[in-house]
């Protein structure tokens, strides 16, 4: 339910060529388990590039989970007056148990601009753009572990029935 909720927020794309549109480039990443942190882009495009835009981000459980595979985090971006690119930082949490490649949703929502006088409005002058979920996979890097034969031979009769 959640994840359609978010999808007609995403859909709320502001049909006026005039609005600033904002959104993730690229849609997904990928990083190591022990890269500390990972980057996403998020990008400001059309509308009025004298307006101030906000937005709102927050991270989400995938099949990762925050607190052991990834920090929480949420916030706001604030598009000054002629910026179009800016960056998240999640941080990742490196462990030594061995486990799957795990993945973390990130999202946007609450496009504001903020007007001259500092009063914040939501209007047709900004919108979210698609994608406004990005994905980030975390690729694990501890080693599954070395199986080997206790005795690399072992001889026994044929009349031992099972053998462990």
């Amino acid at each position: 339910a959640k994840r359609v909720n978010q999808h007609d927020i995403c859909s709320e794309i502001v049909p006026n060529d005039f609005s600033s549109k904002l959104f993730f480039d690229p849609g997904t990443y990928r990083c190591l388990e022990n890269c500390g942190s990972v980057a996403l882009n998020v990008v400001r495009r059309g509308g009025d590039p004298g307006n101030t835009v906000c937005v709102d981000y927050r991270t989400e459980d995938g099949t990762a989970n925050a607190g052991s595979d990834y920090r929480f985090t949420e916030g706001t971006i604030v598009f000054k007056p002629g910026e179009t690119e800016k960056e998240i930082r999640i941080e990742i949490i490196d462990d030594d148990i061995f486990e799957e490649d795990e993945h973390f949703l990130v999202h946007l929502s609450n496009v504001r601009v903020i007007s001259p006088g500092g009063n914040n409005h939501v209007d047709a002058l900004a919108g979210l753009g698609l994608p406004c979920s990005a994905t980030v996979t975390v690729f694990d890097d501890d080693h599954a572990g070395i199986f080997t034969f206790e005795e690399p031979q072992v001889t026994i009769s044929e009349s031992v029935g099972m053998m462990e």
